[in-house]
């Protein structure tokens, strides 16, 4: 989820075959990629699965909150789940849905859902998330252009990138400078919020602290995600102006470990 990476479904479905294993993905935010033409082959496997769990309010563009779970055989959720005390008066002929899960009294979550696809219908969905996918792959190509940026993952519609000074990049991955470096993404992230101009949030890879990009907005355009890159290299210039001397004055004299070029 971090990174939009998506697990080798496939592999795992065959392993739950040879061992009858019931076979659950957790789609909440990825699965609906799946629908579109340049999804990754990993997802083409959902097909496989026993049970897949999705969130409409990640991408299906629907108000908070929507969840759902999908079961090839809806039996099992009847077996796990129904139960009709004597005060349950209600009539088999309908769907009873709180036969099918732990909660009895809810609200009319699947309104909104219904409403959205009668709204844009299948092909609408399909052709926003393919157009967030691509918007992310601009991205990631902005990052890499940029040399105080570091492009660090991309998948489906999710880039993970930090902002790196550009006299520190020579000093990658010495311990002082790339902790440095995780608080100096984690005060910009904070800067950028505060900007107005962009809400991003984080994501931890191999340590590495991380500003994370993720596209779920259908009102998202190119043009938004072209002056990303500059916002961030200004905020995040302007925060290694704040930063840097704090850490400098509190480090050790006889191990000095942020050496600049400035």
């Amino acid at each position: 989820m971090s990174s939009g990476a998506v697990d080798p479904l496939s592999d795992i479905a065959a392993i739950c075959r040879r061992h009858d294993l019931w076979f659950h993905v957790d789609g909440a935010y990825g699965a609906f990629a799946a629908t579109v033409a340049n999804a990754p082959v990993d997802l083409l496997a959902l097909s496989e699965a026993d049970s897949v769990t999705v969130d409409p309010h990640k991408w299906l563009y629907t108000p908070l909150e929507a969840g759902c779970v999908l079961v090839r055989d809806p039996r099992h959720l009847r077996d796990a789940f129904a139960y009709h005390p004597p005060y349950y008066r209600f009539s088999d002929e309908v769907i009873n849905y709180f036969d099918s899960g732990l909660q009895n009294s809810r609200g009319f979550r699947a309104l909104k859902v219904w409403l959205a696809l009668k709204h844009v219908g299948r092909q609408g969905c399909v052709q926003m998330i393919s157009d967030d996918i691509r918007l992310a792959e601009a991205f990631f190509t902005l990052v890499e252009a940029r040399p105080e940026l570091d492009a660090l993952s991309h998948g489906l519609s999710i880039v993970c990138f930090r902002y790196v000074p550009p006299d520190l990049r020579s000093q990658l991955g010495e311990p002082e400078v790339e902790s440095y470096l995780n608080r100096l993404n984690e005060d910009l992230l904070a800067r950028v919020e505060r900007s107005g101009k962009a809400f991003f949030s984080n994501a931890v890879l191999g340590g590495v602290y991380a500003l994370r990009l993720c596209i779920v907005n259908f009102r998202t355009s190119l043009e938004d995600i072209e002056m990303l890159p500059a916002l961030v290299a200004r905020l995040g210039a302007s925060a290694d102006a704040e930063l840097r001397p704090e850490v400098t004055a509190t480090q050790d004299a006889a191990r000095p470990t942020l050496r600049t070029s400035r």
